[in-house]
This record gives C-alpha cells, sequence and structure tokens, in this order.
C-alpha cells in the first residue's frame, strides 16, 4: 500500500518485482488480502502508512518511510511509535532541506526495527529516485 503519491512511480520495475500496488488517500480502507502486506509512506504520509501498521499489525510486516518529517506533536499521532513492530526502512535524501539526516536518525531512534539509508544526492522528492530499493525491501524474495 502506498501512501503519498497517487500513481505508482515505476509500473515496469513493481510488476517485475511482483508487486501489487495499491495507493491510499488516508482512508485506510479494509484490505481482503489473504498474506502479509508492506506499506509505504512518502514524506507527511509516512505518518499515514505508520498509523495503518499499528492497526493492523497482524497484516503489515514491513514499512517504508521516504523522507518522513518528524511530527510535530508526538503525542497527538493517535498512536504510540513503539507500536510499529514492522521491520521499517527509512529513506532520506542527504541533500533534503526539509527532512536531511537528521529526521531519519530521529525515526531511527524512536521505532523498534528500523533501518535508515541515507542517498547522498536525494533531495526532498526521493521516492522514484528510490523505488527500487523501495520494493527490495517490501517484497525481498519475489520476482516474475
Amino acid at each position: 500500500m502506498l501512501f503519498g503519491s497517487g500513481t505508482d512511480p515505476d509500473p515496469e520495475l513493481t510488476w517485475a518485482r511482483g508487486v501489487t500496488l495499491v495507493a491510499d488517500d488516508g482512508t485506510y480502507p479494509e484490505l481482503d488480502h489473504a498474506g502479509l502486506v508492506g506499506v509505504v509512506g512518502s514524506s507527511i504520509a509516512g505518518l499515514d502508512a505508520l498509523a495503518f501498521a499499528t492497526r493492523h499489525p497482524g497484516l503489515v510486516d514491513r514499512v517504508v518511510l521516504v523522507a518522513t518529517p518528524i511530527p510535530e506533536d508526538e503525542g497527538g499521532l493517535g498512536f504510540e511509535l513503539s507500536e510499529v513492530t514492522a521491520k521499517t526502512l527509512l529513506l532520506f535524501g542527504a541533500k533534503d532541506p526539509l527532512t536531511g539526516s537528521r529526521h531519519g536518525t530521529w525515526w531511527q531512534k524512536r521505532l523498534l526495527n528500523a533501518r535508515l539509508e541515507m542517498s547522498p544526492q536525494g533531495g526532498h522528492d526521493l521516492l522514484l529516485a528510490v523505488w527500487k530499493r523501495v520494493l527490495s525491501h517490501l517484497a525481498p524474495h519475489c520476482k516474475r
């Protein structure tokens, strides 16, 4: 499930990886799905991805946050960050003036199972540039 983008960043790559992508508008639809799912949140929509993961801990096993800013009010999220149990990949751009390494490090310290990767030349609009890495995290052993 992709939060923060209405379209697939690279449909050919997504298909080749064996991933079925569902874009969400933040309404958290109930999924009719047999098996585990991964969620991706780009920019501020990363908070929506985390909220979805905490609402469905038995369903969501992997999360990717791409250039997600530190929340203004951690207590106002509606969930505790310690509730995020999914394996989480944090992707941030080193040249991002909005959410550079400081934001990535903040998330890494607060999410129990998180790995931070910095894109040396990446800015805030990072989703397309890191899409291959996103898919490899969401579906590590899947390919068509």
